[in-house]
């Protein structure tokens, strides 16, 4: 088997992993796992040895799989509350008469130097275009004739202890980390296409501690938003609005939880179904509305003809579609896992 990777989504919630190598040319997924996130609450790694017992548990079920193969390469893909995304603008003279790496190298450069926050780390710098001469927008600059080059760019970060941290506990299982991703990157690449990006739309990722949005026009990413609200914050109004403990109140969320629709209620329920609709109900349209007000901060509320697409496992409460297309007033999809 060659080049072997393997790829770790590190959620609040769940940690997933996913072994992929390729086979006569072929890229193949050899296996998937999740387990349950232990030692981490909110973005912050609390005890190294339990969030190591849920890594290790994916590594151990991928060793098996490989046998004798060596384990070339680890991406990881993060989600934090407290990521901070900022798009930054930088320019240069050309000095030659087209544009070299040494042009584009030195712009990235300047926006990793600047960019930086105190208490933070850059996890990933991506050119959003290139602006040739004040008046061009470009993917790829390279050879390009011009006399001034601009970088527009979108920085994430995320708290520098999380990063830390994140990198000892692989460093501790003799893994090197080749690359760090924030999630909605990926998850965006995964669920909307070329065709509706060029549309404009938008990737709502709801995870347990923190919501993220990342807004398309034209092919590229217009904006992105973090909301440090998630499917936790359901959890937890549910087991104060009835009362319960949190682990009974996850409970209650997979199997009665459901936005309102037209469907019979379920009469063996033990619960008042109203009421925990309405729960329900208050806490999605509290994050759906404050991604509305992004919206119309960019002046793009309900003027996004590709639509939104809900991903991960925040959104699998039933009728969650239902409230997203009641607040955005636009079609509503579900991503892939």
């Amino acid at each position: 088997m060659q080049d072997l990777k393997a790829i770790f989504d590190i959620g609040n919630g769940y940690i997933k992993g996913a072994l992929i190598g390729k086979d006569e040319e072929k890229t193949i997924v050899l296996a998937k796992e999740m387990v349950k996130t232990k030692g981490m609450r909110k973005g912050k790694i609390l005890d190294s040895d339990d969030f190591l017992m849920s890594l290790s548990a994916i590594i151990e079920s991928f060793h098996k799989k490989l046998g004798d193969d060596y384990l070339d390469q680890v991406f990881v893909g993060i989600s934090h509350p407290d990521m901070l995304i900022s798009r930054m603008h930088e320019q240069k003279r050309v000095m030659t008469e087209r544009i070299t790496h040494d042009d584009i190298n030195h712009l990235s450069k300047i926006v990793s130097d600047i960019s930086g926050q105190a208490n933070y780390e850059i996890i990933k710098i991506i050119p959003v275009h290139w602006v040739i001469d004040d008046n061009r927008k470009e993917k790829d600059p390279l050879g390009l004739t011009a006399k001034k080059l601009e970088l527009v760019a979108d920085v994430f970060m995320v708290p520098k202890s999380f990063y830390n941290n994140l990198v000892e506990v692989f460093d501790k299982v003799s893994l090197r980390v080749v690359d760090i991703v924030p999630t909605i990157l990926w998850v965006s690449e995964v669920v909307v296409d070329f065709d509706l990006k060029d549309l404009w739309s938008c990737v709502i990722d709801i995870g347990a501690n923190q919501t993220t949005m990342a807004v398309y026009e034209e092919g590229t990413p217009m904006s992105y938003f973090v909301l440090p609200v998630g499917g936790e914050d359901v959890t937890r109004d549910i087991s104060l609005g009835l009362q319960v403990d949190i682990k009974e109140a996850e409970e209650i969320k997979k199997r009665f939880g459901q936005a309102p629709t037209t469907d019979k209620p379920d009469l063996d329920m033990p619960i008042d179904q109203s009421f925990l609709t309405e729960i329900i109900w208050a806490r999605y349209e509290q994050i759906f509305g404050l991604c509305e007000e992004h919206l119309v901060e960019l002046e793009r509320d309900a003027r996004l003809p590709g639509g939104v697409f809900l991903v991960w496992g925040g959104v699998k409460t039933d009728g969650v579609d239902a409230i997203a297309k009641s607040t955005f007033k636009l079609a509503t999809f579900f991503g892939k896992d």
